[in-house]
């Protein structure tokens, strides 16, 4: 049985799903929804494959938003400082949790601080990075460019693009593609034709290249985390 708590020390905010016998650790970064269903429950797949894994709350004290209006507009509170506090939740993995190895995954939002927060903290074991929201032109509170950032990650990343995305479109993917191939890690790169941004969430799964993109991205990529921690 997983056991899970939240967390709230500091900066440091979040649920853990906790594994019974932990082979290492996952920060999640979620969405712009934040600690919703979708990531308590990915968090819950991600123990029960041996990996504790620490749900990050960009929002503390906040509920879930009850609609997309809502949720962009509490995101553009958000900037890219935010990275020191994902360093700080890996302190706590590490210390409190006492896990050994940890990666970084995230969606969405949590795809591009994924990258970032990567590309700063050379701790990480992996990274794993869905469809992440890299603009043609950045918003003003992302002043950081993950695009360029991504060639200073030093350990294995995973992408995974939607085929469909209109947030972070092709020739972006394409130049996140080679800079992540530039380096000396290991870069794996999956891609689904005919998904469309955040296709791995609930409401979007009756399209069958969404459920299709679900069904074969999620294992691949948590076989990823095992294999980079378990090393």
């Amino acid at each position: 049985m997983i056991r899970t708590e939240t967390v709230s020390a500091g900066r440091v905010d979040g649920h853990v799903a906790h594994a019974p016998r932990p082979l290492g650790g996952v920060l999640l970064l979620p969405t712009i929804s934040g600690i919703d269903r979708f990531v308590v429950e990915r968090a819950e797949q991600l123990a029960g494959a041996g990996l504790t894994t620490f749900g990050w709350n960009p929002f503390p004290g906040e509920p879930v938003p009850e609609d997309l209006p809502t949720a962009l507009k509490r995101a553009g509170r958000l900037n890219d400082g935010l990275i020191d506090v994902l360093s700080e939740c890996v302190d706590y993995m590490v210390g409190t949790l006492r896990l050994e190895a940890v990666a970084v995954l995230g969606f969405c939002l949590g795809g591009r601080y994924a990258l970032l927060h990567a590309a700063k903290d050379q701790r990480l074991a992996a990274c794993v990075s869905f469809y992440p929201s890299i603009r043609e032109t950045a918003k003003l509170n992302e002043t950081l460019d993950a695009v360029a950032l991504a060639a200073q990650i030093a350990c294995p990343v995973h992408l995974v693009y939607a085929g469909n995305d209109n947030v972070i479109l092709r020739p972006t993917f394409v130049r996140l593609r080679e800079a992540l191939e530039a380096r000396p890690a290991a870069t794996s790169v999956q891609v689904q034709p005919g998904a469309v941004h955040s296709f791995m969430r609930p409401e979007l799964q009756s399209e069958p290249a969404n459920a299709s993109a679900t069904r074969l991205s999620w294992p691949q990529a948590v076989a990823f985390l095992q294999a980079c921690i378990a090393r």
